[in-house]
């Protein structure tokens, strides 16, 4: 498709200030020059095309979601037949074959006894589910009074009151809509680059798992039903916990008869390198676990919660122990079959694999630009990786998360074709269809973005 004309640009431009409200966008066109909008029209493979005709270089996969690249007509077709044969039926009364076919498949692929897949649309409706699912678990297990969820204080959980209560209270400015739902509570972050006691891996014993425990026993055990966490924390800014963290959480929880929920909704589906980052990177089996994002790559929203048989086993007897949730749009025939065909691709082109291997290639050239003055840390594992951006690597004084810095670097990484969110930190989380080539061209990309931006602050 050829660009568009100055003049259809312009009145795209207005169109989207007059109608269009962008999600977390500064849209007040004296703060926001609209001419710097960018407005995407194509993509393939791990590039995307603007509607002037600007290629630019995908490093965040959409938002952590686009596994298997852009243009998969495979996923298209499939998506495009599946419409003509059965679009749509009640799914709280009737299965369909790719439901029930994608559910088995995920069953194969997560690990331990997680045998039951119960679908959603989104991951935060996911996270939702699995607060209200462990809710009624306790409640059918003879301990009404567990309705708290303890979560990491540098976590996300996605959007509506419950998410977003678990989410951290460091991610977001809480006061707009407070008061959360009852009984959200908020334990030390496995962050070792930030660590909030002041201590240094190994010798701080892992005081942040220990600190879970804490918040069980100040709570009273016999009131928590569930803790929750991202296996590998994204948004926060790709935050991998130490190797012991999880196996000793779970240990946790086992112990007070509380049960684990981990968050796989970005790091699930290949992204670390691991079909699955819990047992792949900590051989931990969660009671139950959320997914979302790549499960479809994007193509059509779906995720899930899947748990243990120990956990379903509890909503088995009749009515009255039904799980009393769903939604219109759950368990979808044709979000279905463009996961189905998905995880296919996936699998045939051996994307996990390559994740491992230009993971560990990527997080490698990484360590070369530590030598830039506001390079305070390279962290990540697979394709889910980040730099963090510090004023001063002694203090590790951050920038602002709305920084002239920031923008700047937006603005000099986007003239070397690459798009990703920098808000203290550069997420670099690209398709899993990337090359070792394409990595090389884009950490001279990286490296040469950075030197421009500090150049013009004269940072050295």
């Amino acid at each position: 498709m050829s660009p568009i004309s100055k003049e259809e640009k312009h009145a795209l431009i207005k169109e989207a200030q007059d109608h269009f409200w962008m999600h977390a966008k500064i849209w007040d066109p004296n703060m926001v020059n609209p001419e710097m909008l960018v407005i995407m029209d194509q993509a393939k493979g791990t590039r995307i095309t603007d509607v002037d005709g600007n290629n630019y270089f995908d490093l965040m996969s959409g938002l952590w979601n686009v596994n298997a690249g852009h243009g998969q007509k495979e996923i298209a077709d499939a998506v495009y037949a599946q419409m003509q044969k059965l679009c749509y039926v009640n799914t709280w009364e009737y299965p369909t074959v790719p439901a029930i076919k994608l559910a088995s498949k995920l069953a194969s692929l997560v690990p331990g006894d997680m045998e039951y897949v119960y679908f959603t649309t989104t991951g935060s409706d996911a996270v939702d589910t699995a607060w209200m699912m462990s809710k009624q678990y306790q409640y059918l297990a003879g301990y009404p009074k567990r309705y708290k969820i303890i979560s990491k204080k540098r976590a996300y959980h996605g959007v509506g009151s419950g998410p977003h209560g678990i989410t951290g209270p460091s991610f977001f400015n809480r006061k707009y809509f407070e008061p959360f739902t009852p009984g959200i509570r908020h334990s030390a972050a496995p962050f070792c680059y930030r660590c909030e006691y002041n201590l240094s891996y190994p010798s701080c014993n892992l005081l942040c798992a220990t600190d879970v425990e804490r918040q069980i026993l100040s709570e009273d055990p016999d009131t928590v039903a569930a803790v929750m966490g991202e296996t590998i924390s994204g948004a926060p800014g790709v935050i991998p916990p130490p190797p012991e963290y999880w196996p000793m959480v779970r240990a946790i929880c086992d112990k007070y008869g509380i049960l684990l929920i981990m968050d796989e909704v970005i790091c699930g589906f290949g992204r670390t390198g691991k079909w699955f980052a819990c047992n792949g990177h900590y051989n931990t089996v969660p009671d139950l676990m959320t997914v979302a994002k790549g499960i479809t790559s994007a193509y059509l929203p779906m995720a899930a919660v899947i748990v243990r048989k120990h956990v379903r086993d509890k909503f088995k007897p009749g009515w009255a122990e039904t799980f009393q949730h769903g939604a219109t749009w759950n368990a979808h025939p044709v979000s279905c079959v463009a996961a189905l065909t998905n995880i296919g691709i996936m699998e045939r082109d051996k994307l996990v694999e390559n994740s491992a291997e230009v993971g560990s290639y990527l997080l490698s050239a990484l360590e070369s630009l530590r030598s830039h003055p506001t390079v305070g840390d390279v962290r990540g594992k697979g394709l889910m990786t980040a730099l963090e951006l510090v004023k001063n690597k002694k203090t590790k004084e951050s920038f602002e998360t709305v920084d002239p810095f920031n923008t700047e670097l937006a603005q000099q990484l986007r003239k070397s074709n690459i798009l990703t969110r920098i808000r203290n930190i550069i997420v670099i989380a690209p398709p899993l269809v990337t090359t070792k080539k394409e990595v090389d061209e884009l950490i001279e990309g990286l490296d040469r973005a950075l030197g421009e931006t500090e150049k013009k602050f004269s940072i050295k």
